[in-house]
C-alpha cells in the first residue's frame, strides 16, 4: 500500500501547476479534434452528438449519488489525521457498480425509445447503445478520480488525463478519416474512457490497504457515506438539469443547427473554465487534510493565497477571451460557427467569476454543508428563470447571460454562506490590479483588430497582449517575496529568476 503525504503550500501550487498543464494540453488537444470534426460532420450532426452527449450525464447524474464530491473529503481528511481511507474507497465502489449498472441496462434495452425522443425516429437506436457502453464506463471513472484527488495525486491524475484525451481524439479523426462518420466519434469515446478508467484502477489499487475485514468494513460505511452524501446527489441532479436546461429549451423550440451553434461557444468557453478549476481542484485535498487537523488558520491563509493567484491567471484569459472571441470561434470551430461570437463574448465576460469561485472548492463540503450545497444549487435555478423573458428578446445571447448572470450569483451566495463557518480573505489588492492590467490588455488587442483584423493574426494578438499584461503586473508590483519563494520551491530557481 501507498500513503500519500500531507500537503503544504507548494505542493498546492504544484498540483495546481500538474492540474493546470493536464487542462491546457487536453484542451489543446481537444480543441484540434473539435476543430476537425466541426469540418467532418454536418451542422445537424454535431447537434445530434450533443444529444447523445445528454445521454452520458444522464447515467452519471444518476449514478454519482454525491460521491464524486464527498469522497474527496473523506479521504483528505483521513489523510490529515493520518488514517487509513481504503474502506470508504472500497464502500463507494462497491456502491457505484450497481447503480451505473441499472440505469445503463434500462437505456441500452429501450435505446429505440430514447432514439425517438432525441431525434424523432428510432433509426438511431444502435447510436444510442455505443453511447450507453460509453455512459457506463464514464459513470465508474469518477470514484477513482476521487480517489486520487482526495489523496493529492494529481500528478497521476493529470498524466492519466492527458494520456487518455490523446487517444481519445486520436482515435476519432483516425475513424472520421476511416468515413466511420459521427459513429467514429463516438466509437473514439468508448476508446479513449476505457484507457482512461484502466490507469485510474491500477493507480487507485496502489492506495489500498488489503486486510481480510475490508470488505465487511467497507460494506458497513456504505449507509453513513449516503447519508452524508445524498443533499450533494440532489444538488448534482438540479445541477445536471441547471446545466443542460438552455440546450434542453434550443432542443425543445429552435433548430438542431441552432443547438450545435450555441455548444461549440459553450466548449469554447469550457477551456477557460476547466483551467480555473485546475487550478481550484488542488485546494480540495489540501482543505480537507487542513481540517482534519483543525487547522483553520491554514484553510484561511489558502483561500487569500488562492484568490491571488486564480486572478493573475483567470482574469486576463476571460478579458483575452472577450477581446478575441470573434477569431477564437472562427478558428475553433470554422466559418459557419461565426456568428455565435457574440455567445463566447458575452460568457467569456462573466468568466471572470471563475477568477474567484474556485477557491472555495469544496470547503463547504468539508465543513459538512451539504445542505447548503443543496439550496446554492437551486438558487442559480431560480435566478435563470427570472431571466428567461431575455430568450425572446436576445435569443441565444439571452441565453449565454441567463448562464453567465447565475454564476455570478453562485459566487456571491458561496462567499455568504462560507463566511459563517471560516473566516474568508480575498486578496483585494491582486484582484484590483490583475483586472485593471487585463482591461488594458484586452483594449490593447480590441484596437489592434481594429487596425488590422485577420483571423490568422490570433497568436499575434495572443503574444501582444501578454506582453502588455506582464508588463503591467510588473509596474503594479503585483508579486512580493512570498510569492517568489513559492515560486522556486514549485518551479525552481532558475524559472523564477526568468
Amino acid at each position: 500500500m501507498e500513503t500519500p503525504k500531507t500537503m503544504d503550500a507548494s505542493d498546492v501550487a504544484s498540483g495546481s501547476i500538474y492540474l493546470t498543464v493536464q487542462s491546457v494540453f487536453t484542451n489543446l488537444i481537444g480543441v484540434f479534434g473539435i476543430t476537425y470534426l466541426a469540418r467532418a460532420i454536418t451542422q445537424e450532426q454535431m447537434g445530434m452528438l450533443t444529444a447523445i452527449t445528454l445521454v452520458n450525464s444522464f447515467v452519471q447524474v444518476l449514478s454519482d449519488f454525491g460521491l464524486t464530491t464527498s469522497l474527496p473529503k473523506f479521504i483528505s481528511e483521513l489523510r490529515g489525521k493520518e488514517k487509513d481511507a481504503s474502506a470508504h474507497i472500497m464502500a463507494a465502489a462497491i456502491f457505484k457498480v450497481p447503480v451505473t449498472f441499472l440505469p445503463c441496462l434500462l437505456l441500452f434495452v429501450f435505446s429505440g425509445e430514447v432514439s425517438n425522443t432525441l431525434f424523432g425516429a428510432t433509426n438511431r437506436s444502435d447510436l444510442v447503445r455505443l453511447a450507453v457502453i460509453d455512459s457506463f464506463i464514464l459513470g465508474l471513472t469518477p470514484i477513482f478520480n476521487s480517489t486520487l484527488l482526495g489523496s493529492g495525486l494529481m500528478k497521476r491524475i493529470a498524466f492519466i488525463g492527458v494520456f487518455s484525451t490523446t487517444v481519445r481524439w486520436l482515435t476519432i479523426v483516425l475513424l472520421l478519416w476511416s468515413g466511420y462518420g459521427f459513429y467514429g466519434t463516438v466509437i473514439g469515446w468508448i476508446i479513449g474512457d476505457l484507457t482512461l478508467i484502466t490507469l485510474y484502477a491500477i493507480a487507485s489499487a496502489k492506495l489500498l490497504r488489503r486486510k481480510e475485514t475490508l470488505f465487511h468494513q467497507s460494506i458497513r460505511l456504505i449507509p453513513s457515506i449516503l447519508k452524508f452524501s445524498w443533499p450533494l446527489f440532489a444538488a448534482v441532479i438540479v445541477s445536471f438539469l441547471y446545466g443542460w436546461y438552455d440546450r434542453a429549451i434550443i432542443l425543445a423550440f429552435l433548430p438542431l443547427t441552432d443547438l450545435g451553434i450555441y455548444d461549440v461557444c459553450l466548449k469554447a468557453f469550457t477551456v477557460l473554465a476547466t483551467i480555473a478549476t485546475a487550478l481550484g481542484s488542488a485546494l480540495y485535498p489540501f482543505y480537507g487534510m487542513a481540517y482534519g487537523k483543525n487547522d483553520q488558520q491554514t484553510i484561511t491563509s489558502g483561500i487569500k493565497k488562492a484568490t491571488k493567484y486564480l486572478a493573475i491567471i483567470v482574469f486576463p484569459l476571460a478579458l483575452g477571451l472577450l477581446s478575441t472571441a470573434n477569431p477564437v470561434i472562427t478558428l475553433f470551430a470554422g466559418q459557419q460557427y461565426q456568428s455565435g461570437w457574440s455567445i463566447l463574448a458575452i460568457l467569456a465576460v462573466f468568466g471572470l467569476v471563475y477568477g474567484l469561485l474556485p477557491a472555495f472548492t469544496g470547503l463547504l463540503v468539508i465543513y459538512e454543508k451539504t445542505l447548503t450545497v443543496l439550496l446554492l444549487s437551486l438558487a442559480p435555478v431560480i435566478l435563470s428563470l427570472v431571466f428567461l423573458p431575455l430568450l425572446g428578446v436576445l435569443g441565444l445571447n439571452g441565453l449565454a447571460v441567463m448562464r453567465g448572470a447565475s454564476l455570478l450569483f453562485t459566487l456571491i451566495l458561496t462567499v455568504y454562506f462560507l463566511s459563517k463557518v471560516v473566516k474568508v480573505e480575498i486578496d483585494k489588492q491582486t484582484v484590483y490590479k490583475t483586472l485593471f492590467a487585463s482591461a488594458i490588455m484586452a483594449t490593447a488587442i480590441y484596437v489592434a483588430q481594429q487596425i488590422r483584423y485577420s483571423s490568422t493574426l490570433f497568436p499575434v494578438y495572443v503574444l501582444m497582449g501578454g506582453l502588455v499584461y506582464f508588463t503591467c503586473l510588473r509596474f503594479l508590483k503585483v508579486f512580493d517575496k512570498s510569492d517568489v519563494q513559492l515560486m522556486k520551491q514549485t518551479i525552481g530557481e532558475k524559472i523564477t529568476i526568468f
